[in-house]
């Protein structure tokens, strides 16, 4: 008699241990099964009942779901549209970048040609170029613009705006200069316009835009064949100026002083004969180092 207590105890001992689907399992034998189900679509059918409360699904819920999937499925679709369409729209946008000690010659969807001075981008929408003919640029470049609806440059302190023509930008730190060569140029900067022909150039200069007539025209787009001419500029721009068609870099020196001049003009296919064109006048010795650094120094004059 207590043999068998025993055993009956452990067994209900080891029953309340057992998942839902483990206990169904084992007192399954002891079903009446309904008529016409055989043992196991019944216990199938029990199991999919304990699965659905436990997880607390409803089967209206259910059917709520299945009837918004559809427009689920839908909205998904125009989103992923919209992202695609987003997507193409802005890998049509197009950077041109002439890196320190390069220039690039670029022609544009219309036909217009671009030079670009090193350290200097250009970017612009290609596929809507051909009826929008806008671009920005950083830097400094010379254009030669086919006819056609107005084509126009946007700089970060001024506009330009032409039909047809050839003209030179500059657009670095403080400088803002616009020089044509043919045809006729707007150009804009805050509230104030002028508008300049062949030989003529734009300068802001102390916050107010001026036009004049452009005494040395070789001068300005003397670049594009690797001559840089100064008069009477100022000393940390001849040496930005180095520092950009030679990829190198001024150490050892302020270069930013605003009290030095200089005057002349170098090539940019000889590093050392550039330095000694500027440096020798100026009173300044100097040392090329390692990783393309320049070390300057000498008294101010």
């Amino acid at each position: 008699m207590n043999d068998q207590m025993t055993t009956q105890n452990s067994g209900d001992h080891n029953f309340k241990k057992m998942n839902p689907e483990q206990k169904i399992m084992d007192r399954s034998s002891l079903l009446r099964m309904p008529e016409g189900k055989t043992r196991e679509e019944v216990l199938a059918e029990l199991k999919e009942k304990i699965r659905k409360r436990e997880s607390g699904a409803d089967p209206s819920e259910e059917k709520q779901r299945l009837r918004i999937w559809p427009y689920v499925s839908v909205a998904a679709v125009i989103i992923i549209l919209l992202g695609v369409w987003q997507l193409l729209h802005l890998t049509s946008e197009t950077n041109v970048n002439a890196a320190p000690g390069s220039h690039v010659e670029y022609v544009l969807t219309d036909g217009s040609v671009v030079n670009l001075n090193a350290g200097s981008h250009i970017t612009f929408n290609r596929k809507k170029f051909t009826s929008d003919r806008k671009l920005d640029l950083k830097g400094e470049a010379f254009f030669n613009v086919v006819r056609g609806s107005p084509f126009e440059v946007l700089t970060p302190t001024g506009q330009v705006m032409v039909l047809g023509t050839s003209f030179n930008v500059i657009s670095r730190e403080n400088i803002f200069k616009v020089t044509c060569f043919t045809g006729m140029v707007k150009v804009t900067s805050g509230n104030k316009s002028v508008t300049i022909g062949p030989d003529e150039s734009a300068e802001l200069t102390g916050g107010e835009l001026k036009s004049y007539r452009e005494s040395k025209m070789h001068y300005i787009n003397g670049w594009i064949n690797g001559e840089f001419y100064f008069e009477n500029s100022p000393l940390n721009l001849v040496l930005s100026e180095i520092e950009r068609q030679f990829n190198v870099k001024f150490v050892g020196r302020e270069k930013e002083s605003q009290d030095e001049f200089f005057t002349g003009s170098f090539f940019n296919k000889d590093l050392r004969a550039a330095l000694e064109i500027v440096c020798i006048p100026m009173g300044l010795q100097y040392e090329i180092n390692e990783n393309r650094k320049i070390s300057i120094s000498g008294k101010k004059k």
